[in-house]
């Protein structure tokens, strides 16, 4: 029998400004990033982002849901993760609260876990960020995942 439906775990990843969406795989992401990640991801907080200087990343975490904002001076950006049911419609509503930029609040992910990325206003004062932000996301989403289901 043909099967060609692709069942490696995933992550579905959103931008909510533009609307996009894929899916990302664990090959997609270093065990290198995920290690170097790793301690961002123990317990909320504010951390210094690794091998980015300036930046810093604003960590809340509850049962396995991640929110994290990325800042410089102001928010850059802000990450969500949802690895459950239970509270993931209520994460994806808070990213479109208080948005200083437009988002598309009526799409919700088909499954989990998914996780958004929200560009902030301070993404406007640090334009290069744009280059390495999308990457950091991915990874900080496999990072989260592994934290909270190490059997995926």
């Amino acid at each position: 029998m043909l099967d060609i439906v692709d069942r490696r775990p995933h992550i579905w990843h959103v931008n909510l400004q533009t609307n996009k969406s894929y899916r990302s795989h664990r090959t997609d992401v270093t065990d290198a990033a995920v290690e170097t990640l790793r301690p961002l991801v123990q317990a909320d907080g504010e951390y210094s982002i690794p091998n980015i200087e300036g930046r810093t990343l604003w960590v809340t975490r509850s049962g396995k849901l991640l929110l994290a904002t990325v800042q410089a001076e102001n928010p850059i950006c802000t990450i969500a993760v949802a690895a459950q049911t239970v509270g993931a419609d209520r994460l994806w509503q808070m990213l479109h609260e208080n948005s200083k930029l437009a988002t598309r609040a009526d799409y919700l992910p088909p499954d989990n876990p998914w996780a958004a990325i929200r560009t902030e206003a301070g993404l406007a004062d640090h334009p290069a960020d744009i280059e390495w932000l999308s990457d950091f996301e991915r990874c900080l989403a496999w990072t989260w995942l592994e934290k909270v289901s190490p059997k995926r």
